[in-house]
């Protein structure tokens, strides 16, 4: 396959050879030692349906002549690919069956819910609602328990405080322990387990740290690393370790591997930040900081995450005339912001370092990154069975809309352009925020729950964590339906964009008609009923619904067949209506009497210390 400039085709032989199923390296190396002396092959992933080796010889060749010799001797070679090099090359598609869907190590046990005191600081800002956070709500977002978390990193020093399931080696023989990188990453989106110590965004998530080299030994580490996360059962992946320049055709399978066979098939999400590299073409006087389109974080399957500011927008600095300068790409791949202003350290202090004050620690998109991570566990830890596309369509109809245009307190700038474009595309899109900010609160309502979903999707989020407590606490709520049938519901709302219509439509006559039976008796008696029965039949026959489980259709029925029954009772009729009522002043007037204090409440776990 071709690569990209300082293409090394035609000099001593470092390919991948990517196969289409098990091949012995002895094979390899009989097929190839006729043209090449001192041929070594190693065998680097060999789980369907990605087979490489890597293939190394003192002499030259061409890697065309390398497929050819292998396939001359009836080798299955999808293709091969240099070892060291970029390249913008697509892949072969590969042929998956059902049985290579990737399912949890049994090694790696998930752990159960903690409940712990989270201490309010300036530095955890992150976590709120307020000041740009990603406004984790523990009582209604959970912990993340079940959750497993792959983290990709070259560093791995002060892995020791974050009792993490394990480290793995890729390509290297030693973990490299020189800075506290990796370790930043999986205590700002899990913690450190043990008593009193920091609580990330998903506390009870499984963390593995798959170690792989410094840049520039190859390029094929990052691949491989994220095919042994997928494959040993992560819910989530993220990298942030230096990988501008790295993708390939390998990079490609992984990629596709984790979209198609991550998480059983469901697929696993990929999260990149946007990096931060400076850029001026030739005839220009600026210094852009621009996310290449050929970069890896620019894969349309990756969700590239870029750092927002404590307060408002995008993460500025300031240099040392105080003129705002970026800290990180924009483009058209940017998919979300997260938190990348400076973050409490997560890590404890140094031997002989007094833990007098909160430290902060610069994030930037690595931080952000990890951020977004924590929170796509906390979402799938809400509904599991939810597929990346549904997940990113339910994170992206949750986000925070930010302003295109740079903030007054950006001023002055050192360079105008570092702050264009001060407008957003029509779909919302945003060179600089992608779509919007990350709002984990709203996005772990609206995955658990349809009803949820809907007030969520009308702006209603305080209704929407009234309608969750409700679900926890009033008898009439909770029996409504199962959590397996309201986490398949949600699904089916995404897939259909007609049934999402209607439960909008009653959440918002719900909001019209709470607390005032007189307004609600005048839409004529039966028309919530006739509604209710209308929704559970299009759940039940909605073709792009996702598949039912059998008790998912054993519930829906057993749903339409009380709703049908009580159409031909007056009595049965006008106790719907009434259950209706009661959880309509419940969610809605209710909310609103709740509102007022949980707002002061989160107003003052926001205000200074008093000295």
């Amino acid at each position: 396959m071709p690569t990209a400039a300082c293409d090394d085709d035609g000099g001593p032989l470092d390919v991948v050879v990517a196969a289409r199923g098990a091949v012995a390296p002895d094979a390899v190396a009989a097929a190839l030692s006729a043209r090449w002396s001192g041929v070594e092959v190693e065998r680097i992933v060999e789980r369907a349906p990605i087979f490489w080796l890597r293939v190394r010889s003192p002499d030259r060749g061409r890697r065309a002549e390398v497929a050819a010799a292998l396939a001359a001797a009836g080798l299955p070679v999808r293709y091969v690919a240099s070892a060291r090099r970029t390249s913008a090359a697509v892949a072969p598609r590969f042929d998956a069956a059902p049985a290579d869907a990737a399912r949890p190590d049994e090694g790696w046990a998930p752990r159960g819910a903690s409940d712990e005191d989270e201490p309010v600081t300036p530095g955890r800002w992150f976590l709120r609602a307020e000041e740009g956070g990603i406004a984790v709500d523990r009582r209604r977002c959970g912990t993340g328990a079940g959750m497993r978390l792959g983290v990709i990193d070259d560093d791995a020093q002060a892995v020791d405080e974050l009792g993490i399931d394990r480290e793995v080696l890729v390509l290297v023989e030693q973990p490299p322990r020189s800075q506290a990188h990796g370790a930043l990453m999986v205590a700002w989106a899990v913690g450190l387990r043990r008593p009193g110590g920091f609580r990330g965004v998903a506390p009870d998530a499984s963390p593995r740290l798959y170690l792989i080299p410094k840049p520039g030994a190859c390029v094929l580490a990052l691949p491989v690393a994220i095919v042994r996360a997928v494959s040993d059962g992560a819910d989530v992946v993220v990298c942030a370790a230096y990988i501008e320049g790295s993708t390939t055709p390998m990079l490609d399978d992984a990629l596709e591997f984790a979209a198609r066979l991550g998480r059983r098939g469901r697929g696993c999400p990929v999260v990149f930040p946007t990096g931060r590299e400076a850029s001026s073409p030739p005839d220009s006087l600026h210094a852009s900081f621009s996310l290449g389109f050929g970069e890896p974080a620019s894969d349309p399957r990756v969700f590239c995450v870029g750092p927002g500011a404590r307060g408002e927008g995008w993460f500025l600095w300031r240099d040392r005339r105080r003129r705002s300068r970026p800290f990180a790409n924009r483009g058209p791949a940017v998919r979300w912001l997260a938190p990348g202003d400076d973050l409490t350290c997560p890590l404890p202090p140094a031997s002989g370092v007094g833990p007098a004050t909160e430290r902060l620690c610069h994030a930037e998109s690595s931080g952000a990154s990890a951020l977004a991570a924590g929170a796509l566990l906390l979402v799938l830890a809400q509904n599991p069975a939810l597929r990346v596309p549904e997940l990113d369509d339910i994170v992206r109809r949750t986000l925070d809309p930010v302003p295109p245009e740079a903030p007054a307190s950006a001023e002055p700038a050192a360079d105008r352009w570092d702050l264009l474009p001060e407008a957003r595309d029509r779909d919302g899109h945003n060179a600089k925020h992608g779509y919007g900010r990350m709002d984990a609160g709203r996005a772990c309502l609206a995955a658990g729950d349809p009803i949820a979903l809907a007030l969520v999707l009308l702006g209603e989020d305080d209704a929407a964590r009234a309608w969750h407590d409700a679900r926890a606490a009033r008898p009439l709520a909770r029996g409504l339906y199962s959590r397996r049938l309201a986490r398949w519901a949600v699904r089916a709302l995404l897939a259909d964009p007609g049934l999402c219509h209607g439960l909008c439509a009653l959440a918002r006559h719900a909001r019209l008609t709470a607390g005032d039976p007189r307004r609600q008796r005048a839409h004529g008696v039966g028309v919530v009923l006739r509604h209710l029965s209308v929704l559970v039949r299009g759940l039940a026959v909605s073709r792009p619904a996702p598949a039912r489980s059998p008790g998912v259709r054993e519930e829906l029925a057993t749903l339409l067949d009380g709703l049908e029954r009580s159409a031909t009772d007056p009595d049965a009729v006008e106790a719907v209506e009434a259950g209706f009522g009661e959880l309509a002043a419940a969610v809605f007037v209710g909310a609103a009497e709740r509102a007022a204090p949980e707002s002061a409440a989160r107003a003052r776990s926001t205000a200074p210390p008093v000295e």
